[in-house]
């Protein structure tokens, strides 16, 4: 029985989706894009890296598809980079976010409250978006998570056109986050925090 012959052509078939959704996980979790429909469409790390490898070892299998022994491995291989990158991706599947509330703002701009789940608990977090139809930006405002109840959303607002601030009431006094912006939305420097006593303490 004649060994099967290669099939180059098919393996490349294989090869520059493979390449194109590896670029792609590689690009949206080491580069931060502002655009949000680069966000919302292409991060899905998990799924495309799932594509990637399969893609990649069906054009692997192509090439040493006269050798047995090898096609053998290479399949045994790809199910196992699989399953690894399944559980690799477990920490971004578990911990997704959910806009939960806007604040509108001065033009186009809007003030995004996040909900930023983890394995047992969950934060808010903030950015900034510019609604612009297809070429709308978000800039997040590299605040840490707070602990914020959805029912005390009403504490997040903005302060003039060019200031954000989240009110965090707490036991005897409250924290007060706020980040100023330029012009286009973009935050300014670092979060700042003040905390006072709070007023509804006696």
């Amino acid at each position: 029985m004649s060994p099967m012959p290669r099939r180059p052509l098919l393996a490349l078939a294989y090869l520059v989706p493979a390449l194109a959704l590896a670029a792609t996980v590689v690009v949206t979790r080491t580069v931060s894009t502002e655009l949000v429909l680069l966000n919302d469409t292409l991060d899905h790390p998990v799924l495309f890296g799932l594509a990637a490898l399969l893609l990649g070892g069906l054009a692997v299998r192509e090439l040493v598809r006269p050798i047995p022994r090898a096609r053998v491995v290479v399949v045994v291989a790809t199910i196992a980079g699989m399953l690894g990158w399944m559980g690799y991706g477990l920490r971004w599947t578990l911990s997704p976010s959910y806009e939960v509330a806007s604040v509108k703002g001065p033009g186009r701009l809007s003030l995004i409250v996040r909900e930023q789940h983890g394995l047992f608990e969950y934060s808010m977090v903030l950015s900034i978006r510019e609604d612009a139809g297809l070429l709308s930006r978000e800039w997040s405002l590299g605040c840490p998570g707070f602990d914020l109840a959805r029912e005390d959303l009403h504490h997040v607002r903005w302060v003039g056109a060019t200031r954000v601030e989240a009110r965090i009431p707490m036991e005897d006094e409250e924290e007060l986050v706020g980040v100023d912006l330029n012009a286009s939305g973009r935050p300014i420097g670092t979060c700042d925090y003040v905390v006072s006593p709070s007023s509804g303490s006696e």
